[in-house]
Parts: C-alpha cells; structure tokens; sequence
C-alpha cells in the first residue's frame, strides 16, 4: 500500500479549517458571560460559590446588584443570609 503524503497533509488541513473556527466561536461566547450575568440567571435558584479562594457558599441568590449579590437560606453557617462582593467569586455552581 503506498502512503500519499500530499492527500493526507489537505485531508488534515481540511479538518483544521472546519474545527478551529467552531472551537473559537465557543470561546468566544463563553468569554462574553460575566460572573454577574451568571448571577442573574441563577435568581431564585441553589447555587454554591468560592469566595476568596477557599471558602465556599451554598445558598439561593435572592438578588443581584451591580457589585454585590445576596444568597440567603444558607447551608450549614449559622448565620441566614449573606451579602457578597462579586469580584470576589471565583467559582459558581449551580445546585439543580
């Protein structure tokens, strides 16, 4: 069987051309979404967040500000609600 170097260089280079692109544009709209708009479709629902990086947060986000966002009905703190800077997220997760 004789190996045609030419055919599979194209037959890679087309292959290229058609998932680059679509990897791209998935990029490109997941780098559009901000944590805040994260925030405002999770209004009402359980999420679980990091703040600063090693403590976590497990409640409903009750509403979203343009800095802040307050989760209240808390999992296991002894407090109920809580108010918490944005920029300080690093992680959402969505408790469906």
């Amino acid at each position: 069987m004789r190996v045609y170097p030419a055919l599979s260089a194209v037959l890679l280079f087309a292959t290229l051309n058609v998932a680059v692109p679509a990897i791209a544009a998935a990029q490109e709209i997941k780098a559009a979404v901000s944590v805040r708009d994260v925030l405002l479709n999770s209004v009402g629902k359980r999420v679980a967040l990091r703040v600063g990086g090693d403590q976590d947060i497990e409640g409903t986000v009750s509403s979203v500000g343009v800095d802040t966002v307050m989760i209240t009905k808390l999992t296991g703190k002894d407090f109920y609600d809580s108010v918490i800077v944005i920029i300080d997220i690093s992680l959402i997760h969505d408790n469906r």
